[in-house]
């Protein structure tokens, strides 16, 4: 019995261990790593074991004997994209974010049980994005959104870091309600535990929470907040996110206060073009949007329909509030191109899923917007990769192609740099160096099931 057990024992060793895949060289394409740094021409890209380990031109690549080599001669290589403001708690086809080229994104309220639940679908193959959670929203008062939790005041604060840094949180999110001592309380509490700290504010002005030194802010409407002049009794909703816009004068010193303290404390904005623009032209501007490039599914048009997002739909606006938010959309570009020009860093994110805002292509719409406002292609480009990593505290992961880094990578057809458009243009999608069923992940979000999540509390 002895003898045979140590027959058995010899026989488990003398298995073979298990062969790791062979290094993925991807050859000749122009590399577009993500930093802003000039483009690599016939670039030479190694990938092992889910990670780059040599990036640079075919002389200063070693090619490794055993590689697979994929001929990208005539293609342009960049990082995967990064979505900086998502609900996907709300998201109907996560999958799709990938089938645009979003490999990861920053989710900025959805709750614990949705991103566990998340992380099984991951665990059991299921493709979606990374996934950077900045926790639920966190209000004062009240939550002003079903989605939010709300202090009472600073002193609650700490205690309510320590639960959402228990449960995983990348950074958190201060959300409309919070008054200045929650703010600093906040800021100070998640700083201190190396957590990134951005914000949709109301109550406290950005100026004021840029000397607190809050690392991002969500929304070019919310800076409007700061330089603009309401009517007396101007009623709540999403058309009153236009009124006083077009009065607001960029040149003058409010303008000038505001970007000079974004600048002087290196405070990122996310502007959400997307969300701003894209709901006021309903489902006939989503069409002129998308175009032939990207489908628009029943099943999204079906759930934009639902009375749940009347809070951000116009089927009650008069002349006047249409009116008012299309002379709202210059000062929008005017105010993202006077920061980029400060040198306020500017991020892309897109607020999907609001309506007609698609996963991931909403955010090729987005980069598209930043451009009209003046950033190069290749600024738009950094702005949904490297800057957007810098502004997770993710770079030693994602954001760029270097090595080290997660080998998400989007492979095109067309230089983006001569226009961003050309992002549409995907010849490949690449998470942890393999190739994404990208034709699986368009039959998925095609068949989008209004059903598939909840909405409300």
């Amino acid at each position: 019995m002895f003898l045979t057990l140590l027959t058995a024992f010899a026989c488990i060793a003398a298995l073979p261990t298990p062969k790791a895949d062979p290094p993925l060289v991807i050859l000749g394409a122009t590399i577009l790593d993500g930093t802003g740094r000039p483009p690599i021409h016939d670039g030479v890209v190694v990938i092992r074991d889910g990670r780059f380990v040599a990036v640079g031109t075919r002389k200063q690549v070693k090619i490794p004997a055993d590689a697979r080599r994929i001929d990208a001669h005539g293609k342009w290589l960049t990082p995967g994209l990064i979505d900086m403001h998502v609900h996907i708690d709300e998201v109907l086809t996560p999958g799709a974010f990938v089938l645009y080229g979003v490999t990861s994104i920053r989710d900025v309220g959805s709750n614990g049980t949705t991103m566990a639940a998340l992380r099984d679908r991951a665990t059991q193959g299921e493709v979606l994005p990374r996934r950077y959670w900045m926790g639920r929203n966190i209000d004062e008062d009240k939550p002003s959104w079903w989605g939010a939790v709300a202090v009472k005041g600073p002193e609650e604060v700490p205690a309510l870091l320590d639960g959402m840094q228990k449960e995983g949180v990348d950074g958190v999110k201060l959300y409309v309600r919070a008054r200045a001592d929650v703010a600093r309380a906040v800021i100070t509490e998640a700083h201190r535990r190396h957590l990134p700290v951005t914000a949709h504010l109301h109550d406290t002005m950005p100026s004021v929470v840029a000397e607190m030194g809050i690392d991002n802010l969500e929304h070019i409407t919310t800076l409007f907040e700061e330089l603009r002049t309401l009517p007396p009794n101007t009623p709540e909703g999403y058309h009153s996110s236009f009124v006083g816009i077009a009065e607001v004068d960029l040149n003058g010193p409010k303008a000038q206060h505001l970007i000079q303290h974004l600048h002087k404390h290196h405070v990122a904005v996310t502007p959400t073009l997307s969300v701003a623009l894209l709901p006021i032209e309903g489902e006939q501007g989503a069409a002129t949007t998308y175009g032939d490039w990207a489908t628009v599914p029943d099943g999204w048009r079906r759930f934009w329909h639902d009375p749940y997002w009347d809070f951000i739909a116009t089927k009650d606006w008069t002349p006047q509030d249409f009116q008012q938010a299309h002379l709202a959309k210059p000062k929008f570009l005017e105010l993202v191109q006077r920061l980029h020009k400060a040198g306020v860093p500017i991020i892309a994110g897109t607020d999907t899923p609001a309506p007609w805002v698609l996963p991931g292509a909403g955010l090729l719409a987005e980069l598209q917007l930043l451009v009209a406002a003046g950033l190069s292609p290749s600024d738009a480009l950094q702005a949904a990769t490297g800057r957007a990593a810098t502004v997770l505290h993710k770079t030693a992961d994602v954001g760029t192609i270097r090595p080290g880094r997660c080998a998400d990578l989007l492979l095109l057809d067309a230089d983006p740099l001569t226009d961003i458009r050309n992002l549409r243009r995907i010849h490949a999608v690449y998470m942890n160096g393999k190739e994404i069923d990208r034709s699986a992940l368009q039959r998925s979000f095609e068949q989008a099931d209004p059903k598939a999540v909840k909405t409300g509390p």
